[in-house]
């Protein structure tokens, strides 16, 4: 009987610290077509987004890449594709007839900006972070600025407020709110509220 206690113990043990791994907790809640298209202007067909609250449930300041965050909720929901920050911004310009061309020019400037504004980060943040930011970061605030004759300066300040950016830093125990666009393989009934940890 002791032994199995012991044994007992040491499985909780185990099971609470691989609870105590997990670093963020992410939430999301589908954000209506209606609202979507008021504050994104005209998105493709067949795209939707969630409302994600990303919080980091450590004790310590922690940080973390957007592609982590897709893989995550590729992982959670196989029907769902999540859809970058740059590419989204470029859907979303092609649905509005502005020059390819100027697309590309301009997002290929902002990434030179980006990681100047990571090397200055008051925050230490690994090369991996840098990395991740670098490539998924062709969305950066240049960019948006040069593109604001295409969306009204309400839905820019949105997009560069609010849609998930390649980097995030969080304080320990603090939450941000951020947009994540995503298509489904199915029905739009796919679409629905969402949770998921990431250790």
């Amino acid at each position: 009987m002791k032994y199995f206690i012991l044994a007992a113990c040491a499985t909780m043990l185990a099971c609470g610290s691989g609870f105590a791994q997990s670093t963020f907790e992410i939430t999301g809640t589908p954000i209506p077509s209606g609202l979507l298209q008021q504050n994104y202007g005209s998105v493709p067909r067949g795209v939707g987004a969630y409302d994600f609250s990303i919080c980091n449930i450590t004790e310590t300041k922690q940080s973390i890449v957007s592609s982590r965050i897709y893989q995550a909720l590729a992982d959670s929901n196989a029907s769902l594709q999540p859809i970058g920050r740059q590419i989204m911004l470029a859907a979303i310009l092609r649905n509005q007839n502005h020059s390819v061309a100027n697309i590309l020019n301009v997002a290929l400037s902002a990434t030179t900006g980006v990681l100047s504004i990571l090397g200055a980060s008051k925050y230490k943040v690994s090369g991996g972070v840098v990395a991740g930011a670098a490539l998924g970061s062709l969305a950066a605030q240049q960019v948006l600025n040069s593109l604001k004759p295409i969306l009204s300066p309400d839905q820019l300040e949105k997009f560069e407020t609010q849609v998930l950016e390649p980097a995030l830093v969080l304080d320990g125990g603090s939450c941000v709110e951020r947009t994540v666009f995503v298509t489904s393989a199915g029905s739009k009934a796919n679409i629905q509220p969402l949770s998921f940890h990431i250790h």
